[in-house]
């Protein structure tokens, strides 16, 4: 299977259009298009809109040392689970999947390790490079089928995917913001605590296309397309979805070497989560 090089129609601002059948009409490509954008964003909006984004179910992330007697890489390691990312398109990981540590240390940059490097990444007194792992939707095309249209304008032997699979993709990107610690992925909602009314604004305030807004404090800009969350990486997806920060311990040379004396730790606590309704429940002493 391959990422598709088509971008998410969900990525841009849809609107709650569906398509009118009547006997007689044409229809082509686009019109099927239009028919899953449209089921595939209300779908969407219901659970971003319900349920917000984040980790929905499992997507622990650990550090899994490297083992020499049973050829074990040093890795870093997402469990499987289910995860709703800002567009409200679900993301699941059905099986562990995991990151090669030493690989991807040796081919960061210098200056980029360098400036990653915080004096209290680990633990106190205990310096180390900060990364952050993110896990992003994407559809994979598999399978192939007919299609004479592609290709030169005689061709018999055409192909095109015959479907799209809802798949996943996991980054780690290193963190060089001055800022220590480096910023967090922003929080849509603010602390209202037990107070009703603090509830009642939060909610009436959580709508982020409201047109009176100044345009940066939009959900998205003038063309529609989604900003990048204040707090994450440079150059990212904006609809990644924040899962842990890694801190790598290392001394502060002009290239921070790795310590080997000292383990890896992985902050799950960093993160947003979409608690369902049962979990909430008996937080509340309901259940």
């Amino acid at each position: 299977m391959s990422i598709t090089a088509t971008s998410d129609p969900l990525l841009n601002r849809t609107t709650p259009d569906r398509l009118n059948y009547a006997n007689g009409v044409l229809l082509d490509e686009a019109d099927f298009r239009a028919e899953q954008t449209y089921h595939r964003g209300r779908l969407a909006r219901a659970l971003a809109g319900l349920n917000g984004y984040g980790t929905v179910a499992g997507l622990e992330v650990r550090y899994q040392e490297a083992d020499a007697v049973n050829k074990i890489e040093e890795e870093i390691v997402v469990r499987p689970g289910l995860a709703i990312d800002r567009l409200g398109r679900l993301i699941e990981l059905p099986r562990k999947a995991c990151i090669r540590l030493d690989p991807w240390y040796k081919n960061q940059t210098t200056g980029d390790l360098f400036q990653a490097f915080k004096p209290n990444a680990v633990a106190a007194g205990s310096g180390g490079v900060i990364a952050d792992v993110y896990i992003r939707f994407v559809a994979c095309e598999t399978g192939k089928t007919p299609a004479l249209s592609t290709g030169p304008f005689d061709a018999t032997d055409g192909v095109v995917p015959s479907r799209l699979r809802d798949a996943w993709e996991l980054k780690l990107f290193v963190r060089t913001e001055p800022a220590d610690p480096p910023p967090l992925p922003a929080n849509p909602w603010q602390a209202f605590g037990a107070d009703p009314a603090k509830l009642r604004t939060a909610i009436f305030n959580a709508w982020h296309d409201d047109p009176d807004l100044p345009l940066d404090q939009r959900e998205r800009d003038s063309d529609g397309k989604l900003r990048p969350l204040a707090g994450q990486p440079q150059g990212a997806d904006p609809a990644v979805l924040f899962l842990a920060r890694i801190a790598i311990p290392t001394d502060h040379a002009a290239r921070p070497v790795r310590d080997a004396g000292r383990k890896v730790v992985a902050f799950n606590d960093k993160r947003l989560f979409a608690i369902p309704a049962g979990a909430l429940a008996v937080w509340a002493g309901a259940l």
